[in-house]
């Protein structure tokens, strides 16, 4: 498949980021590839020849010195420290000696809202944690000049920004980041789509910086794909979507390398042809695959579609599930807890148009444990759209509920390991309209995080929100 690197005049950085050098062109064959060199190349190596019979004379009374105390509001819990946000606020979900400060479980910790230089419509994406507890946030906000653009933040554990990328196709067309996923050491990744040509259609794009904001490597593919999630194997992107194929639209998984460069690509076809798609994705610790989606069927409408792969690619176990309505049912995220238990989040259909949130728990043989959702009380529909897990096995679900006609707000909810429910949220945006959540994961004091997007005026002007609960 065709693919290129983006223009030179795509990138548009808020803040002034030095591009490293790409790491490698996607087309080419990995074999071709040089390893990336882990060497400080301002360091030296320096050998020292020492006398065999010298000795040295070591004080038994010499002592190591302790490690530093733990700091408190440096984002990181450490020894003694029941939690640690990144700052020192006593009014929040942790105080300034980093004890937990919450009343309840489920206290808001702090808000953040994101958006354009222009009122327009932004849109949440995606939302990443690495091991030093940093946020990463994906959207597509409204500039004034460039018109939607793709944006990628980073927020310490306080969420206060450390740094912006802002990207544009360079044809001032709808570009937008819509999944990220990062690496314990910080380095992301963000799939979405960029805007190459005036007057033609948005082109796949991924793209891979480092902790510090520098772009390490970035590419649109001209092919007729579209990536919808990422996750990560290791520091291997993994990516879902959709791709058309003589005609029909095909469930779609692609692995790449840590430099770009593709490894595998599985395609899923239905049976009855028609629109077929994968919405989310996520990587077990054996480093299998398991896609979400939406098959088309002749009778059923889409049902709900969970495919695995093996490492290779090779298909593993699936399930395809009707909500029982014979309407629309989808799959709109998945996650995987250490034990290897696969958790899917979407939606079937009620009746009359609607729809209820649907969740159901897998073992690692994709046998499932068990299935639940919820109908909100006003009746119109409801829906899951996000979904992280637990290492204890109890896992977040976030998306929309509906709370009067053509009126959703944004809703989530914690539940523990047996799947009942721990806190629940719902935030409305200004003046009614669609508010949603788009993404969620946990942070390592045990608390959430979810990235939506929030009305401000319907049709005309939407914010991206971003919020951290205790646990």
């Amino acid at each position: 498949m065709p693919v290129r690197p983006a223009r030179a005049s795509a990138l548009a950085a808020l803040l002034a980021c030095t591009p490293a050098p790409p790491g490698g062109d996607p087309g080419t064959d990995a074999s071709t590839l040089a390893p990336a060199s882990t060497t400080d190349p301002t360091t030296t190596s320096q050998t020292t020849n020492v006398d065999p019979t010298t000795t040295t004379d070591v004080d038994p009374t010499t002592t190591t010195e302790p490690p530093p105390p733990p700091v408190c509001g440096d984002g990181l819990v450490q020894a003694g420290e029941e939690c640690d946000d990144g700052n020192q606020d006593d009014a929040d979900c942790c105080t300034s000696a980093c004890t937990k400060g919450q009343d309840e479980p489920g206290q808001v910790c702090w808000t953040v809202t994101l958006e354009g230089d222009k009122n327009g419509e932004d849109q949440a994406g995606g939302i990443a944690v690495d091991a030093a507890g940093d946020l990463y946030v994906a959207a597509l906000v409204v500039d004034t000049l460039t018109g939607p653009d793709a944006l990628i933040r980073k927020l310490d554990p306080g969420g206060v920004g450390v740094w912006t990328q802002q990207y544009d196709g360079g044809a001032n067309g709808p570009d937008a980041a819509l999944e990220i996923a990062a690496e314990p050491s910080g380095f992301m990744v963000a799939v979405g789509r960029q805007t190459v040509a005036m007057g033609q259609p948005s082109e796949f794009w991924l793209s891979k910086c480092t902790p510090t904001g520098q772009i390490v490597w970035q590419f649109t593919d001209g092919a007729p794909i579209a990536g919808a999630a990422a996750a990560l194997h290791g520091d291997d992107p993994v990516i879902a979507g959709n791709i058309k194929q003589n005609g029909d639209t095909n469930a779609w998984v692609r692995k790449y390398d840590e430099n770009g460069t593709q490894l595998w690509t599985a395609v899923h076809a239905g049976a009855s042809g028609g629109l077929d798609s994968l919405g989310g994705v996520a990587v077990d610790g054996a480093g299998n695959v398991i896609a979400v989606g939406r098959e088309s069927t002749a009778g059923e409408g889409f049902d709900i579609l969970v495919l695995q792969f093996a490492p290779d690619s090779t298909p593993g176990w699936s399930d395809r599930v009707d909500g029982g309505m014979a309407g629309n049912d989808w799959a709109s995220d998945v996650a995987v807890d250490p034990a290897g238990n696969v958790y899917v989040a979407g939606r079937v259909d009620a009746g009359g148009g609607f729809s209820d949130a649907w969740l159901r728990k897998y073992d690692p043989a994709g046998e499932p444990l068990w299935t639940g959702g919820f109908a909100g009380a006003f009746g119109e529909s409801d829906d899951v759209t996000a979904i992280a897990a637990t290492a204890d096995g109890g896992f977040v679900a976030a998306g929309s509920t509906a709370v009067g006609p053509g009126d959703t707000d944004l809703w989530i909810r914690r539940y523990d390991p047996s799947g009942a429910e721990v806190w629940t949220d719902v935030v409305a945006g200004m003046n009614g309209g669609a508010d949603t959540a788009a993404d969620v994961a946990f942070t390592h004091d045990g608390g959430v995080v979810v990235i939506g997007t929030l009305t401000v005026a319907p049709n005309l002007n939407s914010d991206v929100w971003v919020r951290k609960y205790g646990p």
